[in-house]
């Protein structure tokens, strides 16, 4: 489902990296029966369940995965490149996320990639 924020409606929802984690848990899982059982594991970036303990990490397999980088700037990358009519550039990334531009470069990579696998028009 599609969703234009403005600024501050989309700083009150993803406020921290939590949050964050929080909205991919529910996109990617909240369709199995037992969802409501899982809860996030203190200090990591995963889900475990409540009786069994298996755990699940909701940015595996995604363009977040293995990075260091704030979901919150992932995020925050991705609502730039919502609000722009072309693509943004790595120099704007860099500034407006303040990080180094090789960091800016993966992160608009990685969602163009993302844009053009799914053959949306930016």
């Amino acid at each position: 489902m599609y969703m234009k924020y403005t600024f501050l409606e989309f700083q009150k929802e993803f406020s921290s990296d939590d949050a964050c984690l929080e909205y991919i848990f529910k996109e990617r899982f909240s369709y199995m029966d037992d969802f409501h059982k899982y809860y996030k594991v203190s200090g990591r970036k995963c889900y475990a369940h409540s009786e069994t303990g298996k755990q699940i990490y909701p940015t595996a397999d995604t363009i977040f995965s293995k990075s260091r980088t704030s979901l919150v700037l992932w995020f925050f990358a991705i609502f730039l490149y919502s609000q722009s009519e072309e693509f943004v550039s790595t120099k704007e990334l860099q500034s407006r996320l303040g990080v180094t531009y090789k960091c800016a470069y993966r992160i608009g990579q990685q969602i163009r990639s993302l844009f053009l696998k799914n053959n949306d028009v930016l």
